[in-house]
């Protein structure tokens, strides 16, 4: 699925989807978790003109639904995945436990979004090569929700985490491999690059 994205909001310095992503594409194979060779850690793609069709229409919800820039992956954390939204599930792919996590933003955006009826996930990473562990926690976050207690939700939070840390993560069996190819004329002579 693709969503519309926000105007004057770009990914910036953030590359956090180029990490967790996982590809297995013909082109351009790399693990989960695995930075892709490709990518400049804090700048972004180095072949961004010529990159595979998946990377170009995969951004994360950040890009598309009106959250502060506190939300931004590389500042909170937190990857709001867009897979799953066309189900009414919402997926926060947690990479790091930041005081983002304790903020009222993120307890009043959750809330909000349990209030409209919309199926909160909460995600985690496993080592590099391993698929995360995920689980649905709406009901086990409503309590504190309803309760308007933030301490409560946060440690319902961390719980979630905590257990879901402890999962037996699956390999997602990529192999790492690098051969985007593009040929194109620069000033009469053809070029191709392969890394």
């Amino acid at each position: 699925m693709s969503l519309p994205l926000l105007p004057n909001r770009t990914c910036g310095g953030c590359v956090e989807c180029c990490r967790v992503i996982p590809l297995d594409l013909p082109e351009l194979a790399k693990p989960t978790g695995e930075l892709c060779g490709y990518c400049v850690d804090g700048a972004g793609c180095s072949m961004h003109a010529i990159r595979p069709q998946t990377c170009r229409v995969w951004f994360c919800l950040w890009r598309a639904v009106e959250l502060s820039d506190d939300w931004r992956p590389d500042r909170s954390g937190v990857i709001v995945r867009p897979d799953g939204v066309e189900d009414g599930v919402i997926t926060l792919y947690v990479l790091r436990r930041s005081d983002f996590l304790t903020g009222m933003d993120f307890f009043v955006t959750v809330a909000g979004w349990i209030a409209e009826g919309i199926e909160v996930a909460l995600s985690v990473p496993g080592p590099v090569g391993t698929y995360p562990a995920r689980a649905i926690v709406t009901d086990w976050l409503r309590p504190a929700i309803e309760d308007g207690d933030p301490e409560d939700f946060l440690a319902r939070v961390l719980a979630s985490l905590d257990r879901l840390a402890q999962h037996d993560f699956q390999p997602d069996g990529i192999t790492a491999r690098y051969a985007v190819a593009s040929s194109f004329s620069h000033k009469g002579r053809r070029m191709v690059f392969i890394r």
